[in-house]
């Protein structure tokens, strides 16, 4: 191509770019992801849609506390679409952390990834969402008897506080509006385990921890028994909707789990669920 046709093939171009952009009945805001904005996973070319759709395929990860409740409730939503439910289990060493991982996971696996806490405008656009099915939260604890709301604690008592969680921000927003002197110390721990194990060799006196982690540990650890938890008083209770997490394509799979979870949850079946594990939580509205 001769150098003096080039401006006119770009302006050809650029007009017909803006055409399309005119024409197209979608805002920019409601489009697909960009491209670049989906994380990339090996081999992703090769992964075709499964075949069988009378298959309800979902994916637990035995590293999340809960993981015997997402597999339970994943059954009922199963029983109740009439579809045959198809566990695939998360390999232990998949760094949960690594949003690729999920996302590769998603694609070759599962339609719907169980036990994901849905924290507000805290998802990348290439996933949705269902309903939440059912609700827990953040809890204060400690072994000493004397404390039964946190407002008990003296002043300068230390709390270990699991890092990045809306109770921690909450805590810490809470800490800095008091008076120097009657301030308590938090240190913020990286994992729910790190802020038990505190607790328990006296590096700090209340640890405020999400309730299905002290549950899972309390269940593999009898010495745990001694953990109580504590009133959040003068704090307002912090909580959270757990449910699951598909690809953002899969809309109408969604609205089928949703409805499900809605009719689980009315005739008792993920109440029933929640009993039967003596679980931390409740039905989410």
């Amino acid at each position: 191509m001769s150098f003096a046709l080039r401006p006119v093939v770009t302006l050809l171009v650029s007009a017909l770019a803006i055409a399309i952009t005119a024409l197209s009945p979608w805002p920019a805001s409601a489009q697909e992801p960009e491209f670049y904005d989906v994380p990339f996973a090996p081999g992703q070319w090769n992964i075709g849609r499964q075949l069988n759709e009378s298959q309800f395929r979902y994916c637990v990860d035995e590293r999340d506390p809960d993981w015997a409740i997402g597999d339970a409730i994943a059954e009922a939503i199963a029983t109740g679409l009439l579809l045959e439910p198809q566990r695939y289990v998360v390999p232990s060493d998949m760094v949960s952390e690594d949003i690729t991982k999920i996302y590769q996971i998603l694609l070759e696996h599962c339609d719907v990834q169980m036990g994901f806490k849905l924290i507000p405008e805290g998802l990348p656009e290439w996933v949705i969402a269902t309903r939440p099915y059912y609700e827990a939260g953040y809890v204060f604890i400690t072994t000493d008897p004397a404390i039964q709301t946190l407002g008990d604690l003296p002043p300068s008592s230390p709390i270990g506080a699991t890092l990045g969680t809306s109770a921690h921000f909450q805590l810490f927003t809470f800490v800095s509006t008091m008076a120097p002197e009657d301030r308590w110390p938090v240190f913020p721990m990286g994992t729910n385990q790190l802020s038990i194990d505190s607790l328990l060799n006296g590096t700090v006196d209340v640890a405020l921890v999400w309730a299905p982690s002290l549950w899972a540990a309390q269940r593999d650890n009898p010495d745990l028994a001694d953990i109580h938890v504590v009133d959040p008083s003068p704090l307002q209770p912090s909580s959270l909707g757990v449910g699951g997490l598909l690809l953002a394509e899969n809309t109408f799979l969604r609205t089928a789990i949703d409805e499900a979870i809605e009719a689980l949850t009315a005739d008792g079946t993920i109440g029933a669920i929640l009993e039967e594990y003596d679980f931390a939580a409740t039905p989410a509205p």
